[in-house]
């Protein structure tokens, strides 16, 4: 079984890599863990404060779960975990030792899609993936489950039929 990391920024196209994803592993249960990049506290007050996932959840936002839902129980028997982490930081010595802690044998590094930050602390991991040297592989939404960049929990619902 293998552990598979999807960076997401909690749009639903971001969803839409599952769909490649058991198309790549067709015969083989995985595991997807949705990370999404956050900057750590700068203040010394916000530091102080700092719980791991205190104020990050209110950034999944409604549609983003609904289709979560949809993905789980659309692919109940090719995916035994799915779920969503929070990664704080930007080195790639914190980002390796997440992906340790997380047991990811692979990342899957959307190339068609434009990073949008929901938060002023969010970023788009795609260079820090690059450079710290793990295993990881472009993939591409599939061509017959075009879409929009923009895409709705409809555009979710028409791609997984």
């Amino acid at each position: 079984m293998k552990n598979i990391l999807i960076p997401t920024d909690f749009s639903i196209r971001s969803l839409g890599y599952v769909h490649s994803v058991i198309a790549m592993h067709p015969h083989e249960q995985v595991n997807i863990i949705f990370m999404h990049a956050l900057e750590m506290p700068d203040s010394l007050f916000d530091l102080i404060t700092f719980t791991r996932n205190s104020r990050h959840i209110d950034l999944i936002t409604a549609d983003f779960k609904d289709g979560y839902e949809i993905i789980r129980n659309k692919y109940s028997s090719a995916i035994k975990q799915l779920k969503v982490e929070f990664f704080h930081g930007n080195t790639r010595m914190a980002f390796r030792n997440f992906l340790l802690a997380q047991n990811i044998d692979v990342i899957m590094l959307p190339e068609d899609h434009d990073y949008n930050a929901p938060s002023a602390r969010s970023y788009n991991p795609e260079k820090l993936i690059r450079k710290c040297k793990y295993p990881f592989v472009n993939i591409q939404l599939l061509k017959s489950r075009p879409m929009a960049e923009k895409a709705t929990i409809s555009a979710l619902l028409l791609a997984t039929e």
